[in-house]
């Protein structure tokens, strides 16, 4: 027969046991989704900025290249988008024409 002693220290090992086993497989998936997350931020934020460069190089004023679709970066685009286009498209132009097509076929 084992002691009572004997039976409290393995129940008290395998709950630890237990529970790092089960913090191991919950963080990794955390991790994973935050990473991902993080990941489409961060290139959503490179796609305002460049966007925000493409305006300021055509005249208009996004406000701080700062990579956040705010206020003065919408006015700037409205501003762009009643303006018919150039002749000849800039690069600024594609970038902007770009980034309108993507939005409008975003989810």
């Amino acid at each position: 027969m084992q002691s009572i002693g004997s039976v409290r220290i393995r129940f008290v090992i395998l709950s630890f046991l237990l529970i790092a086993v089960g913090l191991v497989g919950v963080t990794p998936a955390q991790e994973v989704k935050s990473g991902q997350a993080r990941g489409k931020a961060a290139a959503q934020a490179q796609h305002v900025r460049e966007v925000q460069e493409a305006l300021a190089k055509s005249g208009y004023d996004p406000g701080p290249i700062d990579g956040i679709m705010g206020p003065r970066t919408r006015a700037a685009l409205r501003k762009y988008v009643a303006v018919p286009p150039p002749q000849v498209p800039t690069p600024a132009d594609q970038v902007i024409a770009r980034f309108r097509t993507e939005r409008r076929e975003g989810p």
